[in-house]
């Protein structure tokens, strides 16, 4: 399988743990709010975006293309919040 494939599917499982550690995280806070389904399937998508960006760049290491789309997606998650001044987007 191509690097930059391989890259993607492992930047894409590091966004999927960070969204499903979110909605975790969402579920013992509020019990009021609902998870959108929206939400999740971008982060997914924009994680894979970003495992396969950086694979190319940056390491062909699968394990740190794991954490780079978990913690890429965390850094645009708070840089968002940051600048629309929201807390949560859930």
């Amino acid at each position: 399988m191509p690097e930059i494939i391989t890259a993607a599917i492992f930047g894409l499982l590091g966004g999927t743990i960070r969204a499903l550690v979110g909605l975790l995280k969402q579920k013992r806070v509020s019990k009021t709010k609902r998870f959108k389904i929206s939400y999740l399937i971008i982060t997914i998508i924009l994680s894979g975006l970003i495992g396969a960006i950086t694979s190319t760049s940056l390491t062909t290491n699968n394990i740190m293309n794991l954490v780079i789309g978990y913690a890429g997606i965390d850094l645009l998650e708070n840089l968002l919040k940051i600048i629309t001044k929201k807390t949560s987007y859930f």
